[in-house]
C-alpha cells in the first residue's frame, strides 16, 4: 500500500512538472521573458503560485530548465550521429541541430538567446552546460588536428570558444529586432566558420611566401619602368 501511494505522489509531481514546463514554454515564447509572471504560469498550469515554487524558485529557473533538458537531447543526439567529414561539415552538424530545435519556437528562441547569457552561470548550471558542449567541439577540433586538416599548434579550446562565438552571432542576427533570413543565416554561418578553419589549416605554412616590402626595389623598379616608358615615346 505504501508503494502505491508513492508511486502515486511521484506520477503527481511529473505530471505538475510536465503541465508546468508546457505552460512557461507557451507563455515565455508568447509573451517574452519579462512580461510574463509566475502567477499567470502557476494558473496555466492548472497549479497554486505556491505549489510552482517547489519546482522552480524563480523565472529564470525554470527558462534554464527548458532551456537545458531540450539543449542537453540535442547536442546529445547530434555529438552521437556526428558524420566522419571534415571539421567544418562537423561542427555544421552540431550546430544545424541546435538552429532545428530554435526553429521549432522562435518565441521561445529569443527569449532563450537574450536572457540566458544573463543568468548566474553556477546556480543554474548553464556553464555545465556549455562546457559539455564546449569540450565536445575541442574533441572534434583535437581529431582534425591528427587528420592534418589543422596546424597541431592550434588551441582547441580557445577555437571551440570562437567556433561557437561565430555560431551564437548569428543567432541573434537571426532573432534580433532587425532579422536576417534563415537561408542569410546558414549561408553566413558556413562562409564565418570556414574562414575561420581555412586560416589554421596545416597546409597553411606551403602557402607562396609574401616579399617583404623594399622600399629601394620598389623605387629602382620605378625609375626603370619611367625609363623605359621614355624610350618607348
Amino acid at each position: 500500500m505504501q508503494n502505491q501511494n508513492s508511486g502515486r505522489i511521484e506520477r503527481s509531481k511529473r505530471d505538475k512538472l510536465e503541465r508546468i514546463k508546457r505552460a512557461a514554454r507557451k507563455l515565455f515564447g508568447r509573451k517574452g521573458f519579462e512580461a510574463t509572471t509566475t502567477r499567470e504560469i502557476a494558473a496555466a498550469a492548472d497549479i497554486g503560485a505556491g505549489t510552482l515554487f517547489l519546482y522552480a524558485g524563480t523565472k529564470e529557473d525554470l527558462l534554464v530548465l527548458l532551456f537545458r533538458e531540450d539543449m542537453s537531447r540535442v547536442v546529445r543526439d547530434a555529438f552521437a550521429t556526428m558524420p566522419a567529414r571534415p571539421l567544418l561539415d562537423q561542427v555544421l552538424h552540431l550546430f544545424g541541430a541546435m538552429i532545428a530545435l530554435h526553429e521549432r519556437d522562435r518565441g521561445l528562441a529569443r527569449v532563450f538567446v537574450r536572457e540566458l547569457p544573463f543568468v548566474e552561470d553556477r546556480r543554474h548550471g548553464v556553464a555545465e552546460l556549455m562546457a559539455s558542449m564546449l569540450g565536445g567541439i575541442a574533441d572534434l577540433i583535437e581529431q582534425a588536428k591528427v587528420r592534418g586538416e589543422l596546424r597541431a599548434d592550434v588551441p582547441a579550446s580557445r577555437l571551440a570558444h570562437s567556433l561557437f562565438g561565430l555560431y551564437f552571432f548569428q543567432m541573434q542576427r537571426w532573432l534580433g529586432g532587425d532579422p536576417i533570413t534563415s537561408r542569410q543565416r546558414d549561408e553566413r554561418l558556413r562562409a564565418a566558420l570556414k574562414l575561420q578553419l581555412d586560416g589554421l589549416r596545416s597546409d597553411h605554412s606551403k602557402m607562396p611566401a609574401i616579399k617583404k616590402f623594399n622600399p629601394a626595389r620598389r623605387a629602382a623598379s620605378t625609375a626603370a619602368a619611367r625609363r623605359n616608358g621614355r624610350g618607348g615615346r
